[in-house]
C-alpha cells in the first residue's frame, strides 16, 4: 500500500532522479574529483572531442566502472559526424588540395 501511494505521489520520475544523483555521487567518489573539478574535466573532454568530431555536447556522459583492482573511465557521447582531419591546427584536406595544384 505504501509503495502504491509513493508511486502516485512521486512517480517514476523521482526514482530516476534519485538514481541519477546517486550515480553522480559514485562517479565523483571513485574519481576523487569534487563538483567543480568534475565539471572542468567534462568541459575539457568536450573540447577535445570537438576537435575531431561534431558531437552533441549535452549528451556527453562520463562514468567509471570498477572491477576488482582496476577502474575504467567510460565516455559515452553521440557523434553526429567526423570533422575533416586536422594536421597542426589546419584542415588536412586543404593541404592535400594545395599540394595537388
Amino acid at each position: 500500500m505504501f509503495s502504491a501511494l509513493k508511486d502516485r505521489l512521486f512517480g517514476d520520475k523521482s526514482n530516476s532522479v534519485a538514481k541519477g544523483r546517486l550515480h553522480v555521487v559514485l562517479v565523483q567518489d571513485r574519481s576523487g574529483l569534487n563538483n567543480e573539478e568534475m565539471a572542468d574535466f567534462r568541459q575539457d573532454l568536450v573540447k577535445v572531442l570537438q576537435t575531431y568530431f561534431v558531437i552533441d555536447d549535452q549528451g556527453v556522459e562520463v562514468s567509471y566502472e570498477r572491477e576488482s583492482d582496476s577502474t575504467t573511465l567510460v565516455i559515452n557521447t553521440p557523434v553526429l559526424r567526423r570533422k575533416p582531419q586536422v594536421l597542426n591546427g589546419k584542415d588536412k584536406t586543404d593541404k592535400v588540395t594545395a599540394q595537388a595544384n
